[in-house]
């Protein structure tokens, strides 16, 4: 069915199997997504902070730390291997939150949902960049990434419709079914021919990482810490302070997946054509004014959405965009020039989320929404420097 928006310039396994890669991107986004809006319901089923959870969530995102060997190891060997063994993972890691019954062993099995989430998207990527050249790549990128939007609206919705009739762990057991389904058919339907685009490039003295391939990573990891720091304060703000439930927060999450939508099938139109830098810059400057307008208007139901709607279509198209450049930061190695920017991002998600929740515990939503502010416009900043060394 998407394979509709790729014309015959794509090369036929691009073209038969892009559909299939989206969907795969849905069911690993959905178990990986579920935690943050229904974060303050997960915090009551085990007895503990939103400051507790958040630490366990920035603990297991500190394996994105691992990124960059993750990616070469993708470049050298089988990416349709390694995203069955993401999708494996992400099935193991759902089982083992499901039968939790304390903190420390649901903190087990979102470090492996992190990892096996890690291997799963950096292996995709690959496999996309090492069958697409560079100048048409934006657009496959965006189409799957579309998965990120659908794990939203319709994984996250679907996990909370269970949720609100049943419970949370019924929710993650339901992901084990989706996720083990997934790998199997994954294994079966993604062919194991060599790639069209040379996957691998010999190391020589003379190449190196450049000044503005670090600007853009540094660039990311604090979009990401703006990001982050935000979204999970959403279930928390719309628990705590508008008294929404269960079923609330899945038609919340369904609603802001219809926006991620929208901005991942800009990204998709736009960013071959706007170019990946510009890109990222504009989908990242509405991360700003979304953070002030929540930090100042976070007690006024419909002001706080309006917030989420704009960093929404903000973050989502400055991803899906980021994803097309990362594949280009490192030449020859697409897995490695992702690996380096998902290690920054690590940082500044971990960060960002452990920073987020205390302060939140502490002090409040406004107080915790200022330093997101200040990071996304550090952000912009950066993406300019680097934009203009580019240039130079």
């Amino acid at each position: 069915m998407l394979s509709r928006a790729l014309d015959d310039s794509y090369p036929p396994e691009v073209r038969a199997n892009v559909t299939w890669l989206t969907t795969s991107r849905v069911a690993a986004n959905t178990v990986y997504r579920y935690i943050v809006p229904f974060l303050a319901v997960v915090a009551k089923g085990l007895h503990a902070q939103v400051g507790h959870i958040g630490l366990a969530l920035t603990i297991s995102e500190l394996g994105g730390l691992s990124a960059s060997r993750i990616g070469r190891l993708a470049d050298r060997g089988s990416h349709r291997a390694m995203m069955v063994a993401g999708l494996t993972g992400l099935a193991v890691g759902s089982g083992i939150i499901a039968l939790s019954r304390g903190l420390a062993v649901f903190g087990v099995g979102l470090v492996v949902l992190a990892l096996s989430k890690l291997v799963f998207d950096i292996s995709l990527t690959g496999w996309v960049a090492t069958h697409v050249p560079a100048p048409s790549r934006g657009r496959v990128i965006g189409i799957v990434e579309s998965g990120w939007a659908g794990g939203l609206f319709i994984g996250v919705t679907l996990l909370g419709t269970v949720t609100a009739i049943w419970s949370w762990r019924w929710a993650y057991a339901l992901g084990v079914v989706l996720l083990a389904a997934t790998a199997v058919t994954s294994w079966i339907r993604l062919p194991a021919d060599q790639p069209r685009v040379a996957r691998r490039v010999e190391s020589t003295p003379g190449r190196r990482t450049t000044a503005p391939t670090w600007w853009f990573v540094i660039a990311m990891g604090m979009m990401l810490f703006a990001i982050s720091a935000i979204f999970v304060l959403l279930g928390p703000w719309l628990s705590d302070e508008h008294h929404v439930g269960a079923t609330g927060l899945t038609v919340v999450a369904f609603g802001l997946g219809i926006f991620e939508l929208v901005s991942s099938t800009s990204a998709a139109r736009l960013t071959d054509r706007w170019g990946g830098w510009v890109s990222v810059t504009r989908g990242g400057s509405l991360i700003v004014p979304a953070a002030v307008a929540l930090a100042l208007g976070h007690r006024w139901l419909a002001i706080g959405l309006g917030a989420f709607v704009l960093l929404t279509l903000g973050f989502e198209y400055a991803i899906v965009s980021s994803m097309s450049v990362a594949t280009s930061l490192v030449p020859g190695a697409p897995g490695a020039g992702v690996g380096l920017m998902i290690t920054t991002n690590t940082i500044g998600r971990a960060s960002g989320i452990a920073l987020a929740t205390w302060l939140y515990d502490h002090h409040g939503l406004a107080v915790a929404t200022w330093p997101a502010a200040v990071a996304a416009g550090a952000a912009i900043v950066a993406l300019g420097t680097g934009a203009r060394r580019r240039r130079a």
